[in-house]
């Protein structure tokens, strides 16, 4: 996912504490695999494991920054065929929920 800011730096700040613990939550639920600022500071990647749309929308839904509405989340969706070494078991669960979703 692509954040893209829609408020100033500064009401991003006063809720970065909220979504650091956002982040958190979902690295410790394994729902996120990577995450970090853009540069310039206009925004945010993260990126997500393979899940049902519906579910990325909902955790999206509840993220301090769209409850604040200080973000916009442009979801990208790709399936993973190749991976160094050291995720090719994120590549391996990416295309499994791509060919069941075409199912």
């Amino acid at each position: 996912m692509l954040l893209e800011y829609t408020a100033p730096v500064s009401e991003i700040d006063a809720q970065l504490v909220d979504h650091y613990e956002w982040i958190t939550r979902h690295y410790d639920a394994g729902d996120f695999i990577a995450a970090g600022h853009r540069q310039p500071r206009n925004g945010a990647v993260i990126i997500a494991r393979a899940m049902p749309r519906g579910k990325l929308d909902a955790i999206l839904a509840t993220d301090p920054f769209a409850l604040h509405k200080l973000v916009r989340h442009d979801v990208i969706e790709f399936q993973a065929l190749r991976t160094i070494p050291e995720l090719a078991a994120y590549a391996d669960q990416l295309t499994t929920a791509s060919e069941g979703a075409e199912r």
